[in-house]
């Protein structure tokens, strides 16, 4: 054999080695989750019906589950499988509901511990993971916003039962997440408007009803947002109308919102003359993974 033969032999087994190396390399480190093909929308639809009438389950801990149990191949999820793993998530303790912590839930499906270490690794996947990705990533208007609201709106979760995804889309819609001129000049998030009860500074403004009708009134004005926040739960509970359609009675964010349109909060309805203020405001809070900010503070404090 040439000297030539010889080192062209010794490239091809170099080469062969490297790509075995590679291959092993990426079986051992390559444990992300398979993002591409979550249906989001399945895994956030199944939470919402398990949760409705009872607490919100988080549907990223489902998907988590989802991609140990089916080895990331999710085309093997199928929903009767997916229901189940959700009421897992659901202590019924005669009538009375809690939610359960996902390591007991890892231990009732008898994960082993390198199991339960992907299902965690697989959460920090998701984290920025979503119906909307963007809206998600920290730094984006919507997150700043939502990071902004939080404290406040869990404090009025603890106090009135307004649950903090529907305050955050209550606050993000009536604002424009903020940015509106109602809420930069006069820090009023909801567009409450100042009725006889309201004794501080008054701001007249356009604003729009039902469809396309646009007319003048008078808005509160608060010295900052918290205010605006605080002024929010104490409006929906001393207004009588609330209360008689349950908005405080309801666990789920859309329950509560259907609630909130019930007892009259926005005139806004479509071309059709239909009423859309609780389509609007579950779209905010799935689009925005603000369920999940649910999921938090009902664990806590059920």
């Amino acid at each position: 054999m040439t000297k030539n033969n010889k080192k062209r032999k010794w490239i091809k087994y170099l080469i062969i080695i490297l790509v075995l190396l590679c291959s092993t390399r990426y079986f051992i480190f390559n444990n992300n989750i398979d993002k591409n093909k979550i249906n989001v929308r399945l895994y956030i639809n199944t939470s919402d019906e398990v949760s409705k009438g009872k607490l919100q389950v988080n549907w990223k801990y489902l998907a988590a589950i989802d991609a140990v149990r089916y080895k990331n191949d999710f085309t093997k999820v199928n929903s009767k499988d997916l229901k189940a793993l959700a009421n897992k998530f659901i202590i019924n303790d005669k009538g009375k509901y809690r939610l359960k912590d996902i390591d007991k839930v890892l231990d009732e499906l008898f994960l082993n511990e390198k199991d339960k270490k992907k299902v965690y690794s697989y959460l920090e996947d998701l984290k920025y993971i979503g119906l909307v990705s963007k809206n998600l990533k920290e730094g984006s208007v919507n997150r700043k916003f939502i990071n902004k609201l939080t404290p406040e709106a869990i404090k009025l979760y603890k106090k009135y039962k307004i649950l903090p995804s529907v305050t955050i889309a209550q606050a993000a819609l009536e604002s424009n997440w903020g940015k509106s001129k109602l809420a930069s000049k006069s820090n009023n998030l909801f567009g409450i408007k100042a009725d006889k009860s309201w004794t501080g500074k008054v701001v007249t403004m356009e604003t729009k009803e039902f469809y396309d009708k646009v007319i003048n009134d008078k808005f509160r004005v608060y010295e900052n947002v918290d205010k605006s926040l605080q002024d929010y739960g104490k409006f929906l509970i001393e207004n009588k109308r609330y209360k008689k359609y349950g908005v405080f009675l309801s666990n789920h964010y859309i329950e509560q919102a259907q609630a909130i349109e019930k007892s009259g909060y926005s005139t806004v309805e479509n071309k059709d003359g239909e009423k859309i203020y609780a389509k609007l405001l579950i779209d905010i809070i799935k689009e925005n993974d603000l369920q999940i900010i649910d999921n938090k503070v009902e664990a806590e404090y059920h």
